[in-house]
């Protein structure tokens, strides 16, 4: 079988059934011991993919270290995400309580690159605030 003839239209003509057979045959090999073994060692993650949308990335510096001692942790966030988005994200992803949410809009700085005149976007900061004897590890 060539490259070329995986792109090829198969109408009229039927899949073998040998990679069905081979999936379930090693399905069927596994004992039930290995799979009780692997997932609970296995750490599931959740199923919900809206904190991916939500969350762009955590924000760490010397500031935001400052800000973990009192249970603050700040993120970068979509523009159109509201605080109840924000909330269920962050407790879905990291797998704690959040008592509290603060937004605040940041503008994009004008930039310069030689005679070429720019803008940064504007993007989102969160200062998101857990229950007490909780942490984000990032």
């Amino acid at each position: 079988m060539s490259f070329l003839d995986r792109f090829k239209s198969k109408k009229g003509k039927g899949a073998p059934a040998e990679p069905k057979l081979k999936k379930e045959l090693a399905l069927k090999s596994v004992k039930p011991t290995e799979e009780k073994k692997a997932s609970v060692a296995k750490v599931v993650p959740p199923k919900d993919t809206t904190a991916y949308r939500v969350l762009v990335h955590p924000l760490v510096s010397e500031k935001t270290a400052r800000l973990e001692k009192s249970r603050q942790y700040v993120f970068a966030v979509t523009r159109s995400a509201n605080k109840v988005e924000i909330k269920k994200a962050v407790e879905k992803h990291y797998r704690v309580h959040v008592t509290g949410v603060n937004i605040l809009n940041v503008k994009g700085r004008s930039v310069r690159t030689g005679r070429v005149e720019g803008r940064r976007k504007d993007w989102r900061k969160v200062y998101v605030t857990v229950a007490p004897g909780e942490s984000i590890v990032f």
